[in-house]
C-alpha cells in the first residue's frame, strides 16, 4: 500500500464532511433568520454578529452591510471546518440513525463549548448578543443535517 492510498479515504471523509458542514451551516443560517424575523429583529444580525470579530462593535448593525459577507464567511468557515472533523472522526461507522445521532452530540458539544470558551475569549459580543435557545436550536438542526448527509455525500464521493 503506498502512502498516497492511506490519505485517500482519510480525505473523502473530510470532503463529505465540509460538505455536509456547510449545507448545515446554511440550514443553520436561514433558521437563524427566520427566528430573527420571528422575533422582529434584523434577518442579518447574526452573520453581523460574528463580522464583529473582525470589525468590531460597527459590524453589529440591523441591516446588510458590506461587513455582513465576512460574518457569511467566517460562519461557513467554522461549520465546513467543523464537517471536516466530524468526518475525520466518525468515518463511515454505523448507520444513518446513529451518524445523525451523533452529528445532534457533536453540534451540541460544539454549541456548548463555543459559547462557553472560545466565544468569551476571540469575541465576547457573539456571546452577549447572541440568541441562545434559537442558537441552541440551530446548532440541533446543524447536527441533524450534518449527520443525515454526511454518509450520503460520503457515497457520492466513492461512486457507488
Amino acid at each position: 500500500m503506498s502512502p498516497g492510498n492511506g490519505a485517500r479515504p482519510n480525505l473523502f471523509m473530510a470532503l463529505a464532511g465540509i460538505e455536509a458542514g456547510i449545507v448545515g451551516g446554511l440550514i443553520l443560517l436561514g433558521y437563524l433568520t427566520l427566528d430573527s424575523a420571528w422575533h422582529r429583529r434584523g434577518f442579518w444580525a447574526v452573520p453581523n454578529l460574528l463580522a464583529s470579530t473582525f470589525y468590531g462593535e460597527s459590524a453589529y448593525a440591523p441591516g446588510f452591510g458590506a461587513r455582513t459577507s465576512a460574518g457569511l464567511a467566517l460562519l461557513l468557515v467554522i461549520y465546513g471546518a467543523l464537517g471536516a472533523l466530524f468526518g475525520l472522526i466518525i468515518r463511515d461507522h454505523g448507520t444513518r440513525l446513529r451518524v445523525t445521532l451523533f452529528g445532534l452530540i457533536f453540534a451540541a458539544g460544539w454549541f456548548f463549548l463555543s459559547f462557553e470558551f472560545l466565544w468569551k475569549h476571540v469575541n465576547p459580543l457573539v456571546q452577549l448578543y447572541s440568541p441562545d435557545r434559537a442558537m441552541l436550536v440551530g446548532h440541533l438542526i446543524y447536527g441533524g443535517v450534518l449527520g443525515r448527509r454526511f454518509p450520503a455525500y460520503l457515497k457520492s464521493l466513492h461512486g457507488v
